[in-house]
């Protein structure tokens, strides 16, 4: 609970990743991925209830051994390469209040992918959203826009035409991206966006950030990304 309102995890994990098969349940450092959203999520200070929605059987059976709840699953319509997240939430959220008259005030998203990401970084989410819309977790740019270039017939040229283009990295203004990690929102948003056809789950209104150092945003995509968080998970990060 926060605020006197439900909090609600879900954390979303298809069965069908073509970068890398069946990747939510891939062991990381013996444990599979999924393991580490679900764990964190429910050390989770505020999170009353920790959801997994798959569409597969055998990710469902993991998620249930490390603790999550799997009350259905997911219509294999809403679980393709394009299936966007917000229709992964609202379905999960109109399940729950047609099968178990649940309605949480809080809906918490938490990627798989993230295994980094820990409960005080859910929990900071959670405390922000009281004077906001939505939470997100975000990290500061590596690359930053002012000095990217585009391609424009067959030569490179700024991205961004500016007068005044600052010369150091030190006289540009900070800028951050989603890490993807936590998503947090107010129930009433969702009834807000039904009619959205939004890949993220929050990204309009008033949002706040939770900003996360460079490992902790660490997302898990791909074959390297699994060996680099293999190496940051021996050396302690």
């Amino acid at each position: 609970m926060f605020d006197g309102k439900k909090v609600l995890a879900i954390i979303p994990a298809r069965g069908g990743s073509k970068t890398v098969h069946k990747k939510n349940i891939r062991p990381l450092a013996g444990k599979p991925l999924i393991a580490y959203t679900i764990e964190e999520a429910l050390k989770s200070k505020h999170v009353d209830r920790v959801i997994v929605s798959t569409d597969d059987k055998e990710i469902a059976r993991v998620a249930r051994r490390y603790g999550a709840e799997v009350p259905f699953l997911r219509p294999k319509s809403l679980a393709t390469d394009t299936s966007p997240s917000l229709f992964v939430i609202l379905h999960a959220l109109r399940y729950l209040k047609k099968n178990e008259k649940y309605s949480p005030g809080i809906v918490v998203f938490l990627q798989p992918t993230s295994p980094f990401r820990k409960a005080k970084h859910i929990d900071a989410a959670i405390k922000k959203i009281k004077d906001a819309d939505a939470v997100m977790g975000a990290c500061e740019v590596k690359q930053h826009p002012y000095f990217m270039m585009c391609k424009k017939n067959g030569y490179l040229e700024p991205y961004l035409k500016l007068r005044n283009r600052p010369l150091r990295r030190q006289d540009v203004p900070k800028l951050y991206v989603t890490n993807s990690s936590v998503y947090v929102a107010k129930r009433e948003y969702y009834d807000n966006v039904k009619g959205v056809a939004s890949v993220a789950p929050v990204f309009t209104g008033k949002v706040k950030g939770v900003i996360m150092d460079e490992a902790s945003s660490v997302d898990i995509d791909t074959l390297s990304d699994f060996m680099f968080a293999e190496s940051l998970m021996r050396k302690g990060k």
